[in-house]
């Protein structure tokens, strides 16, 4: 599933590598994301207007969670006064474009990924440009002028928007989309001048906190992992930790997308169809997901013990001719672990329905 039409047609010509399903192990077994949401993230292009307080962090977040494409905008070069805060950035980088500055961290970080730097602005001469080949867009700049040009040029091209602005201890975020109703202009219809940071004055713990929201936001986009906040305006103080929000008049909610041929779950063994393949003495290989502990205080009978972590990391021999079922406690990792496996061609694997719970409840 995705909010997102392009994602949810491309994401299934998108595999992963054996290196990337190691990268990306502990998000293949996250229910709501799994084999098929790291996929969308991957086929993902997202471009963040901005390499300085917001920008850094929400770089940071979405190129570690496998945004497969980050394309960052910035014209002023990193000083001295935004290493506090700006951490992608390091004091040799002092004078270095802020775009190319991330970059290199970024491919440093995940080296999986594609990120284009961009040493301008964005504006009027060149906003559509890049708008139009992105499926989002990260407002991580302290220009009003530029979220009213993001803002139109999103509703020109169907381009859902994350937006964050921050002042001192405050900070505000909201998701904007023209198909659902949600305009900046309709937040701000007066345009007004915001103050920057650099004349403000402001926190980098605070700005990332705010920044990793955002992230959280386009996340949501690609993969539907959670509802995302379209519409809904909310304010943080991070002084207080107080968080408000209301929403704006007349949205309405993202349709989810279904993946292409999307092949999920298909590939489960239930309690009653093990005992019967045991019962005729079918060759099985039974592997107990479960931690040691719970392993060693009680497991189904001839089940060995690996974890899903060696597994993504090693990878998993068998003979080809044997039917392995992996098992967990309620069967949810099991599940995702096999969806991941088989992504890569890995056949004869399967997942026990209802994991061990469901076989000792059946006893």
């Amino acid at each position: 599933m995705s909010y997102l039409a392009r994602i949810a047609d491309a994401c299934t010509d998108v595999p992963l590598s054996k290196e990337e399903m190691r990268y990306y192990a502990r998000h293949l077994l996250l229910p709501g994301i799994g084999t098929l949401g790291q996929q969308q993230l991957k086929a993902a292009r997202v471009l963040v207007v901005g390499a300085g307080g917001l920008g850094c962090p929400v770089l940071q977040a979405l190129a570690g969670s496998g945004v497969g494409t980050l394309t960052v905008i910035d014209g002023d070069c990193v000083d001295v006064s935004n290493l506090a805060r700006q951490w992608l950035h390091h004091y040799v980088d002092v004078g270095l474009n802020k775009a190319v500055s991330a970059q290199h961290k970024l491919l440093a970080l995940n080296p999986f990924i594609q990120v284009e730097a961009r040493t301008e602005m964005l504006q009027a001469d060149n906003a559509d440009e890049m708008i139009a080949t992105h499926d989002v867009i990260v407002d991580a700049t302290d220009n009003m002028e530029v979220r009213y040009l993001i803002d139109e040029v999103c509703a020109r091209y169907n381009r859902p928007w994350v937006h964050a602005a921050l002042y001192r201890q405050s900070a505000q975020l909201c998701v904007f989309w023209e198909a659902c109703g949600a305009r900046f202009s309709a937040l701000y219809p007066e345009r007004s001048e915001a103050p920057s940071c650099a004349g403000a004055g402001m926190l980098g713990a605070a700005a990332s906190a705010v920044a990793n929201l955002q992230a959280l936001e386009v996340i949501k986009l690609i993969t539907a992992y959670g509802r995302p906040q379209v519409g809904a305006v909310v304010s943080l103080n991070s002084s207080t930790l107080q968080m408000q929000s209301f929403k704006l008049p007349g949205i309405r909610t993202p349709e989810m997308i279904e993946s292409a041929d999307r092949v999920l779950s298909k590939h489960g063994c239930t309690v009653d169809a093990l005992r019967q393949r045991q019962s005729i003495g079918e060759a099985l290989r039974l592997i107990d997901l479960r931690p040691e502990k719970q392993f060693a205080e009680g497991t189904i009978p001839s089940a060995e013990h690996l974890s899903a972590e060696a597994i993504l990391e090693s990878g998993l021999t068998h003979d080809s001719k044997q039917s392995v079922i992996l098992f967990c406690e309620e069967g949810t990792i099991s599940s995702l672990l096999v969806d991941a496996l088989r992504s890569r061609g890995a056949e004869s694997l399967y997942h026990l329905d209802g994991g061990f719970r469901g076989w000792s409840e059946s006893l």
